[in-house]
C-alpha cells in the first residue's frame, strides 16, 4: 500500500472514531502535537472533546465521508452530519429540530498520524443554526 492510500485509511479511521464518538481511538490517527488551524482544539484530546460536544448536541447523530481525496500527506474529506439538535452546541440552546451540516476538511499525515487539520463547514449550516436560534429566543 502506498503512503497516500496510508495517509487517507488514517482519516478514514478518524471518521469511524467520530462516528463511535471514540475519545480513545483519536489516540490511534492523531498525533500529540497535531494543530488544529481552524478552532484550536489540538491533539487527540482536542479532537475528542469537540467530537463529544457534536455527540451531545445532536441526537440521532449520523457522520459520513461522501469524497475523500488524497495527494501525498494531505488529505481531503467531505462529510455530512444529520441529527436533531437536542442539547446546547456552544452558545445555541437546543431546538429539538432536524440538523444538517456539510463541510470539507483538510488533514496532513505523517508518520500514520494528524498533524495538521483545517475545517471549513457550509457557512449556510451556520446560518440555519443562528436563524433557528432566533426563532426559539424570539
Amino acid at each position: 500500500m502506498s503512503d497516500t492510500a496510508k495517509n487517507e485509511q488514517v482519516v478514514r479511521q478518524l471518521y469511524d472514531c467520530i462516528r463511535r464518538n471514540d475519545a480513545r481511538g483519536f489516540a490511534a490517527v492523531v498525533s500529540e502535537k497535531h494543530t488544529d488551524h481552524s478552532n484550536g482544539r489540538n491533539g487527540p484530546a482536542g479532537f475528542a472533546q469537540a467530537v463529544d460536544n457534536i455527540h451531545k448536541a445532536y441526537s440521532e447523530l449520523k457522520s459520513e465521508l461522501q469524497l475523500v481525496v488524497a495527494s501525498g500527506d494531505l488529505v481531503v474529506a467531505q462529510w455530512r452530519e444529520t441529527g436533531v439538535h437536542t442539547g446546547r452546541f456552544f452558545n445555541l440552546k437546543p431546538t429539538n429540530k432536524p440538523f444538517e451540516a456539510t463541510g470539507l476538511n483538510m488533514y496532513r499525515v505523517v508518520d500514520g498520524k494528524i498533524v495538521d487539520s483545517w475545517i471549513s463547514v457550509d457557512p449556510r449550516t451556520i446560518r440555519a443554526q443562528q436563524a433557528a436560534q432566533a426563532a426559539v429566543d424570539g
